[in-house]
């Protein structure tokens, strides 16, 4: 299980705010930036090696200008296109075994609001044969289907066969039963009859046995269970309600080990093996004091032994307890200094190299060990120049309170680092981690435009550990605004920007930040950017028409974490930016997804209107076929030109 399943609580919003400048200052303007290099679709996706090592897979644009889904075998050097779904993008694959692929997909050429994507579905490599494991959500409601199931990958069997392991929700929308698929005949069978209770996540042993799962009790209680073999009945090992601290499965080793993360007794997710015996935990298989790994396992595919660890805090790389994957690592290393450089192989002596770094958007190589030669395959973007990209830089500063809090600080290439103007960028959960050390186009188009921009990982934020999740709760409209300030004004302290010349940006939770700084604090702020923005924290539990308003995470956990729209309707009312709408002065610009289902459009639809009868400038657009967020490359094109126009107006970077 992928340790950011037990992280996993709200998917939510984004931030944007501003305030008008003298007619003198309105005439400067920043030199005009495309937009298109940065955002449009990369040419190459997702290169993976197989089993073997004898195949590359990638996604890449087809002749039909859908993306589809590719092989090469390394020998001959000649790609194939093996699978396209007609009216459909590929999105994510994975090898099953150097035979078999399987994929998912999605309609690029649609709206996010219009994405009836999803389904499974198996290819042979040499693209004889497409199987439909599972149906799209248009295919399924296009044969008559009222109640979709989906099929969600858990893994691959590893033993050469063409086997995968499903999480299938036939039975229960929110607790899911798994399964066991032979992608070349569609054959599938029930692995978990005897499952302990509702599980949230199940986890497979190397052999192929289901071995440990997780089971939750309306989003506020859970419990993980483990056993020693097929047979055995299963052992509750842990158990925690929100607050406590938590054990939960990640993997098991080669020896039939269960690899777990906890952070009982400690701030931050850690990995262990689990002790067995003594029904506790055992060794440390890893440990960082001011992140939560959460980066994944690496195991040999020769003999499925754990071998190294991914790891993601400051900056990405990987723990090797191999020598052999070591050396290799160092020698990439060494050629690729500029990057962090992913390593993975198949049971050849080759290896797959990703590359990447906040400059550089991503690039393969291959490695052949035996050979000690770097080979160059192609680049994810070549219209990004690295050499022209700003560096993004890890900082931590502490709150007024005296927590830390970790961000990201973007400046714009050849400027002097010196009274600049801020872009505070906040990020959508917010309950997630947000922001990661890699290539991010808003940054780096913001930074074009001459701003600094300020990414905090603000209290509520995860993947730094419990104390900074936990600080969060309860504190929209509160701490978690005042992080943002601390951020704003620990810079200005320094002398790097301008405290007068600030703006204020985000999605989803990110646009109800914007809006509700431009109303708590509208002094600070000269201008605000929110899209797909929550406006009121009431309506997250009103507005039926939301994809999670019935969800069991809405009905209970979020009362604690969020809010009791009962017990604490003064509170929510008193963070409420539609509540407070009158408070506003800075111009802002607002934009949503006419088919947003997470945030609906009548947020922003009434915060609109609450501003115009203030007389509070407002800049609007809905993007009709767009969800929350913008998947088509014309509308992510226009809404950042919409950026670049409003900041010109009203937070010149060039005054």
């Amino acid at each position: 299980m992928p340790l950011r399943h037990a992280f996993s609580v709200l998917r939510s919003c984004v931030l944007l705010f501003a305030v008008a400048m003298s007619p003198l200052a309105l005439a400067a303007a920043a030199p005009a930036v495309d937009p298109t290099p940065y955002f449009a679709h990369a040419k190459y996706k997702s290169v993976s090696i197989s089993p073997s090592g004898k195949y590359l897979a990638g996604l890449t644009t087809a002749s039909n200008g859908r993306l589809g889904l590719a092989v090469m075998a390394l020998d001959t050097r000649e790609p194939k296109v093996v699978a396209i779904v007609d009216g459909y993008d590929i999105g994510g694959y994975t090898w099953v075994n150097d035979d078999y692929l399987v994929f998912s997909v999605y309609d690029g050429q649609a709206g996010l609001g219009e994405q009836r994507g999803g389904g499974l579905f198996a290819v042979d490599r040499d693209g004889k044969e497409v199987r439909m494991l599972s149906p799209t959500v248009k295919m399924a409601f296009s044969a008559g289907v009222l109640r979709y199931h989906g099929m969600r990958l858990l893994g691959v069997a590893h033993d050469g066969s063409p086997e995968i392991f499903v999480a299938v929700n036939d039975h229960d929308r929110e607790h899911p039963d798994a399964y066991r698929v032979n992608v070349a005949t569609g054959r599938r069978t029930l692995e978990s009859l005897d499952k302990p209770g509702a599980v949230d996540d199940y986890v497979f042993d190397q052999k192929g046995v289901l071995r440990a799962v997780v089971t939750d009790e309306n989003a506020v209680a859970f419990r993980t269970w483990w056993r020693p073999s097929a047979d055995a009945k299963w052992e509750a090992i842990d158990q925690a309600g929100l607050r406590d601290g938590r054990t939960v499965p990640v993997a098991f080793d080669a020896d039939g080990t269960l690899i777990v993360a906890s952070n009982r007794g400690r701030d931050t997710f850690a990995l262990y093996r689990w002790d067995a015996q003594k029904k506790a935990l055992g060794e440390s298989v890893a440990a960082y004091p001011r992140a939560d790994f959460e980066g994944g396992l690496v195991f040999d595919p020769r003999t499925r032994k754990l071998v190294g660890m991914r790891y993601d805090v400051e900056k990405a790389g990987t723990v090797w307890f191999d020598d052999e994957y070591a050396r290799a690592q160092a020698a990439v290393d060494k050629a690729l200094p500029d990057t962090v450089n992913f390593i993975s192989r198949g049971t050849a002596d080759v290896y797959l190299v990703t590359a990447f770094s906040d400059r550089q958007p991503g690039q393969w190589y291959l490695l052949d060990a035996t050979k000690g030669k770097l080979e160059f395959l192609g680049d994810a973007r070549k219209a990004i120049d690295p050499a022209k990209m700003p560096a993004r830089k890890a900082v931590r500063y502490k709150a007024r309170d005296g927590l830390e809090i970790p961000a990201f600080l973007t400046l714009p290439p050849g400027r002097t680092a010196k009274n600049l103007p801020l872009i505070v960028l906040v990020h959508g959960g917010p309950n997630v981690r947000g922001v990661y050390w890699d290539w991010n186009p808003e940054a780096a188009y913001l930074a074009a435009l001459g701003y600094a921009v300020l990414e905090p990982e603000f209290r509520g934020s995860m993947g730094w550990g419990t104390k900074l999740f936990q600080a969060g709760w309860k504190q929209w409209g509160r701490g978690m605004q005042d992080d943002l300030n601390d951020g704003m004004d620990w810079l200005a302290g320094q002398g790097i920007v301008d405290a007068k010349r600030a703006c204020i940006m985000g999605a989803s939770y990110g646009g109800y930040a914007v809006m509700e700084g431009l109303a708590r604090d509208p002094d600070r702020w000269r201008c605000g950017i929110n899209y797909v923005g929550v406006t009121d924290i009431e309506m997250m539990f009103t507005v039926t028409w939301s994809d999670f308003s019935d969800s069991t995470y809405l009905k209970y956990a979020a009362k604690e974490i969020l809010g009791d729209p009962d017990k604490d309707a003064a509170m929510l009312k008193e963070v409420s930016p539609l509540q407070n709408a009158a408070k506003i002065k800075a111009p802002v610009l607002m934009v949503y997804g006419g088919s947003d289902v997470r945030v609906p459009v009548v947020h922003g639809e009434k915060m609109r209107d609450a501003l115009k009868a203030n007389g509070t400038p407002v800049e609007w657009t809905v993007y009709p076929e767009e969800g929350h967020g913008f998947l088509l490359e014309k509308n992510s094109f226009d809404f950042y030109r919409q950026v670049q126009d409003f900041l010109g107006r009203y937070l010149p970077a060039y005054p």
